[in-house]
């Protein structure tokens, strides 16, 4: 597990050094797990060791989700506010993030089923 841990922070500290390095605006974790997801993809497989850390991880993920909830029952006002570019942000966001996963899905499908002859 702990070979499994020291993966995890390697990627996450790899997305840090790029982040840092090119100055973008995507948080370093994010790009570290996009870096852990392609490895993974090349190495087509993972190890019992990172499979044990990411579960224990996820285990905890819940309670993530308290400081999100305790920023909004802060943010009440600002919330009211700004109700409406939320409400049409979050609706348009989800309508595009469902035509990308479908379309993807597609792609996929497509793929796999040329493989499979």
């Amino acid at each position: 597990m702990l070979k499994g841990i020291i993966v995890l922070l390697l990627f996450q500290f790899l997305g840090e050094c790029i982040t840092k390095l090119f100055s973008l605006l995507v948080p370093g974790p994010v790009i570290g797990m996009i870096l852990l997801l392609l490895f993974l993809m090349i190495r087509k497989s993972s190890f019992k060791s990172l499979d044990n850390a990411v579960f224990i991880h996820l285990r905890y993920l819940p309670m993530l989700f308290i400081p999100a909830a305790m920023g909004i029952i802060t943010q009440v006002d600002i919330l009211q506010k700004e109700f409406w570019a939320i409400l049409i942000s979050l609706v348009f966001g989800t309508i595009i993030a469902l035509f990308v996963s479908a379309k993807l899905m597609d792609i996929l499908t497509e793929r796999r089923g040329k493989n499979e002859f």
